[in-house]
């Protein structure tokens, strides 16, 4: 452990050794190339060379120098570390309310998410931000908990208009609620035959809206069994948006179609 944690104390010490090491990792280059490519002074460049090649991290004949496999191998990761570090930094407070299953992807992958948040001035900008996107939306998958009134009335008065492709799946114990709501229950009976039940619980709310994907920020209520949401996160990211295309798929699999007889009060 400590021969590990002096090679990342190593790198994470000096901005040069990763320039240098990482631009070694294009092509075998001289100290003068390398100082031309990275603009890391070239006593530094020499330096970082010959430290690299005492740990074996860089081999040279000449005036050539190379990375070895090894070498390549560590500064891949610790860029690979950099970068999730930079995902959680972008994500600032939203790390907290991120839901459980989203911890399974590389935190990089967040490094350009846009996070909306509640502010003083507007409470209710996710929701807002949230309903903008599905207002201008041409196709739509979701996979909720439950679902405001206000999106569901839009998404059913743009289906009926022909204007979105949609789908969604919902947790089961949400029907009951919407049963005992006539006006809602209209609006979900619209819609009734795009839509699937799932019997057991889902685990976060996400809409996949075009190239987009919408992943809610929650945290639980006081009792444990419900959530308060508390921001929205969207990544047009090809990883996230993948992920979520499978992690949607796969409770729309296991989920039942949504008859209108279960809308009825």
């Amino acid at each position: 452990m400590e021969s590990a944690l002096e090679d990342i104390q190593f790198l994470a010490n000096s901005e040069n050794r990763i320039l240098v090491l990482s631009a070694l990792t294009q092509e075998p280059a001289s100290r003068r190339q390398l100082q031309q490519d990275t603009g890391v002074p070239r006593s530094s460049v020499a330096r970082v060379l010959n430290e690299a090649e005492t740990r074996k991290w860089v081999g040279s004949e000449g005036s050539k120098y190379w990375i070895t496999p090894r070498g390549k191998a560590m500064i891949t990761e610790i860029r690979r570390s950099i970068a999730a570090t930079e995902g959680v930094n972008h994500l600032g407070t939203a790390i907290n309310w991120l839901p459980e299953p989203v911890y399974d992807l590389d935190f990089s992958y967040f490094n350009d998410a846009r996070i909306t948040l509640p502010t003083q001035a507007n409470p209710t900008a996710a929701f807002d931000r949230g309903l903008d996107r599905i207002s201008d939306a041409n196709t739509y998958r979701g996979l909720t908990q439950n679902s405001l009134p206000q999106y569901m009335q839009v998404i059913r008065d743009q289906v009926e208009a022909g204007s979105l492709e949609f789908e969604g799946v919902i947790e089961e114990r949400f029907i009951e609620i919407i049963r005992n709501d006539p006006e809602r229950a209209e609006t979900w009976s619209a819609v009734a035959d795009q839509m699937w039940v799932f019997e057991g619980h889902v685990p976060m709310n996400m809409h996949l809206v075009d190239d987009t994907a919408m992943i809610w920020l929650c945290e639980e209520n006081e009792e444990g069994n419900d959530v308060v949401p508390k921001g929205l996160l969207e990544t047009e990211n090809p990883h996230v948006v993948s992920w979520a295309e499978s992690f949607y798929e796969e409770y729309l699999d296991a989920a039942r179609p949504l008859s209108f007889e279960r809308l009825e009060t």
